[in-house]
């Protein structure tokens, strides 16, 4: 069917990334490590020598200089949703039978270093949880919630849609990949839970995602 065989090519490309030595440039752009991270092209605004300077008064050159550090800022919110929406494929798609020992070699890169890609990944599930629940809120007292049920549409739905595109899509996919790291590790687990329980949360956070 259409549908497993989709589920072929997406896994094949999951084994060959690891194969290909992918984990290496993958882990240090969803740590954010900044030396890992890209530049812009210097052609772009968030590339210009402006989008380090911000602006600090009315004039032209300070405005650019905003702009400039705004679309600098998108560039790096893009690449931590690009990295998330990567490793999501990966924890999806790579098994314990897949080829090259893509799965042993993926799992442990969230044993290695003290668990330090759980403490990424917790970080970010709570980030992209606070980001949806704000988003949700916001949208149900905004005035297109108001226009939505005087217009009869379905308001649970649409402030759904708001929470996932304010972050709930990403909260979604960060608590899968530190399922993936529980699951598989008890070793991770155990971190895991001690470390949501030092955050004043829980497990049942991720079960919730």
């Amino acid at each position: 069917s259409g549908s497993s065989s989709s589920t072929t090519i997406y896994r094949t490309a999951c084994e060959t990334f690891v194969s290909a030595g992918g984990l290496k440039v993958i882990f240090p752009l969803y740590m954010s490590r900044k030396s890992a991270i890209p530049c812009p092209a210097a052609c772009s605004e968030g590339g210009s020598s402006l989008a380090k300077k911000g602006g600090k008064n009315g004039s032209s050159s300070s405005k650019r200089a905003k702009r400039a550090a705004q679309a600098r800022k998108r560039w790096l919110v893009e690449i931590e949703r690009n990295a998330i929406n990567v490793m999501y494929a990966l924890t999806r798609h790579v098994s314990k039978d897949s080829k090259y020992d893509a799965h042993s070699r993926l799992l442990v890169k969230f044993v290695e270093e003290e668990c330090e890609k759980c403490d990424r990944t917790i970080e970010l599930c709570l980030k992209y949880d606070e980001k949806a629940r704000i988003a949700e809120y916001q949208y149900f007292r905004s005035d297109a919630a108001e226009e939505a049920e005087q217009t009869g549409v379905d308001i649970e739905l649409a402030a759904l849609d708001a929470k996932l595109r304010g972050g709930g899509d990403l909260f979604h996919r960060t608590c899968a990949i530190l399922s993936f790291a529980c699951v598989f590790s008890k070793r991770c687990h155990g971190h895991v839970r001690d470390q949501l329980k030092m955050k004043g949360s829980g497990i049942t956070v991720i079960k919730e995602g």
